[in-house]
C-alpha cells in the first residue's frame, strides 16, 4: 500500500503451500492463511515493525522477520547499512498508530483472504523463489573490509574467536579455506573478501592465494569439499555455534 503518514503497509506471503483431493478427485492446491500483515512505522528515531501474529502459521513471526531483515540489509548494502530486527514493547501511542491504520483496511477474515483468489498460485511460488535469491545474494562475496560485518548470527566475536583458533593451525588455500567454507555451507558467515580475512587475521597473508581463496569460497564449486573428511570434522569444532542457530 502507499505509505501513510509515515507507515507502511505490506503483506508477506506464506510459502506453506499443500495439496489436497477435492470432491470430484481433482488436486486442489492451497495456502492455508496465505499471508500475514507487516506495518513498518517511520516515525520514531528507531523505525517499529509489527509484524501479524498469526495463530494458525506455525512460527510464522520469526520467519517474517528473518526475511525482512536479510530482504532490507541486502536493499541497503550499498550505502553500508546492516538491519537487525529486534523484540520491542511498543508503548500506548506507537501501538494506536498501528492499530488505527489497521482498523482502516477492508480486509474481513473470509474467503478473500486468499492469495490464489487474487493472484493465483504462481504468484505464491514467485515470492518463493524471490526469497530463495534473496538468499543466495546474502550468502554471496560482500565488499567490507570487517570479518564481523559477513558474520549472519548474533555472537560475531565468538565465530572470530573459534576462527582464529582453527586458521592459526593451517596453511595453504584450501585449508585455510576449508573452515570459511565450512561456515558458509551452514548460514554462519557470508561469503568474505580476502580483504577482509587478511585484515582480521593478518598471519595469514603469506599462506593463502586470492585467487585460490575466492575459488573456494564459492559456493557453486561443491566438488572441492564433497566427501572431505577435514571439512567434516568441523561439525565438532563448531558445534557451540551450530547448537545455538539450531534451537
Amino acid at each position: 500500500m502507499p505509505p501513510q503518514n509515515g507507515l507502511f503497509v505490506v503483506r508477506a506471503a506464506n510459502n506453506r503451500v499443500r495439496e489436497y483431493v477435492g470432491d470430484h478427485f481433482e488436486v486442489i492446491t492451497k495456502a492455508d492463511r496465505p499471508y500475514v500483515y507487516v506495518v513498518i512505522d517511520t516515525e520514531p528515531d528507531e523505525p517499529l515493525i509489527a509484524i501479524e501474529n498469526c495463530m494458525f502459521c506455525k512460527r510464522a513471526k520469526d520467519e517474517v522477520a528473518l526475511v525482512l531483515g536479510y530482504t532490507l540489509s541486502i536493499n541497503l548494502e550499498g550505502v553500508g547499512w546492516k538491519v537487525k530486527l529486534e523484540p520491542y514493547d511498543a508503548n500506548q501511542e506507537e501501538t494506536s498508530r498501528i492499530t488505527k491504520v489497521m482498523t482502516e483496511i477492508n480486509d474481513p477474515q473470509n474467503a478473500e483472504r486468499s492469495l490464489e483468489k487474487m493472484y493465483g498460485i504462481k504468484k505464491t511460488d514467485l515470492l518463493i523463489r524471490n526469497y530463495l535469491r534473496y538468499k543466495a545474494k546474502q550468502m554471496g562475496m560482500r565488499k567490507s573490509d570487517e570479518l564481523r560485518d559477513y558474520v549472519l548470527i548474533k555472537d560475531a566475536e565468538l565465530v572470530i574467536e573459534l576462527l582464529d583458533g582453527v586458521l592459526r593451525k593451517l596453511k595453504g588455500s584450501k585449508n585455510v579455506s576449508r573452515p570459511i567454507r565450512f561456515l558458509q555451507d551452514h548460514d554462519i558467515i557470508a561469503r568474505p573478501t580476502f580483504k577482509a580475512l587478511i585484515k582480521c587475521y593478518p598471519y595469514l597473508k603469506d599462506k593463502v592465494s586470492e585467487s585460490r581463496f575466492n575459488d573456494y569460497t564459492n559456493i557453486d564449486k561443491k566438488e572441492y569439499f564433497k566427501d572431505d573428511k577435514l571439512y567434516d570434522k568441523y561439525h565438532e569444532t563448531f558445534s557451540t555455534i551450530l547448537k545455538d542457530i539450531t534451537e
